[in-house]
């Protein structure tokens, strides 16, 4: 099964991604960066690079994609856990998984 994931590069989507591979699932990573997703390249994941914030590049994206199944895990996470991280992460993780992952449903 081909699978899309929108977070890809993050915590949760690195770990769901070799879970995916290691089912023998094609997988395509959604990205910003081409360069933060290479080690995904590496193992064989497709890559689609869009802003979630440009709902057409995003819808292109996932067009050229083609995948059966499209799932979003996108966090906006700070590198370490504490109060004040957590915080300053805080505004753009909400607009990150409100903004972003509504344009991912409406896309796929």
């Amino acid at each position: 099964m081909k699978i899309l994931v929108a977070g890809a590069t993050g915590a949760i989507g690195r770990t769901l991604i070799a879970q995916l591979l290691a089912k023998g699932h094609d997988v395509v990573a959604l990205t910003r960066s081409l360069e933060k997703a290479q080690t995904l390249a590496e193992q064989g994941v497709e890559l689609a690079k869009a802003d979630v914030f440009d709902a057409e590049a995003l819808i292109a994206a996932i067009v050229r994609a083609q995948p059966e199944v499209v799932i979003e895990q996108l966090t906006a996470l700070p590198k370490t856990y504490t109060a004040e991280s957590m915080s300053a992460a805080a505004p753009f993780n909400q607009r990150l998984r409100l903004e972003g992952g509504a344009n991912v449903l409406a896309a796929a």
